[in-house]
């Protein structure tokens, strides 16, 4: 099967060639956003090496595409071993952006063969790696990876969430498909809100718009998040010079949309888009609280954007990955999932490193219970 392709690694060197290539090829693919050359553009230009990119080729044709970051991690008996990373850094403070629907970048035609034969070619290369960092990817792609790679372990799962347009010609067809508690908290914050003035969605279409949303947008991202565990994404420049280098990126090319749920023009909420094809993807929000727990706010910003997307022809709203009750309201489709996957090469060091690992988790959760 592998003969009928080509496939080889190197480091990148040439930014402007590999953009030719990827845009060549994501017009041939079925990808999403997250694989877009604006999304990988703004992901290279945060690392600080030169990511590894494999390829395939059908004749002279490119019809596969993944880009590596490596690392090298000491293990607890002072033995470095060797990590991939795809589309990823494995670092925290640099994929705190949070990559989704990850995959490699395959032509449409034969994605499954192309997919098999650079993952053979990956496993027979083991001198790059003992493991391969694959995620957060659908379960049925990580299904794929694991039919070859058949040594794993899951390091997450997720809940995903989507709604489905397709042949919704108004707001109120998508809505009878909720609950009737989720219709009766939209419509009772929509009355509410009202009582304060009209109620309107704001496109932010110019520079000027983009800067001045995307700094409410921080600060009210901070207040809420900036105490968690991981924190907000807009404390780390990184995240920030990301996601600038995203929203600012010129037309045709850009895949942001910032949206502004206003009352009497004053901000209430702000939803943050990707976009591609037919699909846009709620990336985040950032919502202004309310002292009327009766009040919805995100659900009602995130049934205007939806109806702006009906009237745009959209046929997916994807929710992506993490556990919401709101996420779960709004979905009309039955619930997905997400994994990030670790592969490793059987060799005795890792098969040694997995089983103490396995030992850990059991003897954490017998002193649990």
């Amino acid at each position: 099967m592998n003969s009928i392709f080509t496939i080889k690694h190197y480091r990148l060197e040439d930014i402007e060639r590999l953009e030719i290539l990827w845009n060549g090829l994501y017009k041939q693919s079925t990808a999403n956003v997250f694989l877009s050359w604006p999304w990988i553009q703004a992901w290279i230009n945060t690392l600080s090496t030169a990511p590894i990119v494999l390829t395939a080729h059908q004749g002279g044709t490119c019809v596969g595409l993944a880009l590596f970051t490596q690392r090298s991690v000491k293990t607890i008996i002072g033995v470095k071993i060797n990590q991939l990373w795809l589309h990823r850094s494995g670092e925290q403070a640099h994929d705190q952006m949070w990559i989704e629907h990850n995959d490699f970048l395959l032509s449409e035609k034969n994605h499954r063969e192309i997919r098999l034969a650079m993952l053979e070619y990956l496993f027979k290369c083991q001198h790059l790696w003992h493991e391969l960092y694959v995620g957060l990817t659908r379960r049925d792609i990580a299904t794929e990876f694991m039919d070859r790679l058949p040594h794993y372990r899951e390091v997450l799962s997720s809940a995903d969430f989507e709604v489905n347009l397709c042949n919704k010609k108004h707001i109120d067809e998508y809505l009878s498909e909720l609950s009737k508690n989720t219709r009766a908290q939209i419509r009772r914050t929509e009355k509410l809100l009202s009582q304060s003035g009209d109620l309107s969605l704001t496109l932010a279409e110019n520079e000027a718009q983009k800067f001045s949303y995307l700094q409410d947008i921080a600060k009210l991202h901070k207040e809420k998040w900036e105490s968690t565990e991981y924190g907000s994404g807009f404390t780390n420049p990184i995240f920030e010079r990301f996601h600038q280098q995203l929203i600012f990126e010129p037309e045709p090319s850009n895949v942001t949309r910032l949206y502004c749920l206003r009352v009497n023009n004053e901000p209430l909420a702000y939803i943050y888009v990707l976009k591609d094809h037919n699909a846009w993807y709620f990336y985040l929000s950032a919502i202004k609280s309310h002292t009327d727990n009766r009040v919805k706010i995100g659900l009602l910003a995130h049934t205007y954007v939806l109806k702006e997307a009906i009237a745009q022809n959209i046929s997916k709203y994807s929710f992506l990955a993490g556990e919401a009750r709101y996420k779960r309201s709004l979905s009309n489709m039955p619930e997905t999932n997400q994994k990030l996957m670790c592969f490793y090469q059987p060799t005795l060091l890792m098969s040694l490193r997995e089983l103490m690992r396995k030992s850990k988790h059991a003897l954490q959760n017998l002193l649990l219970h």
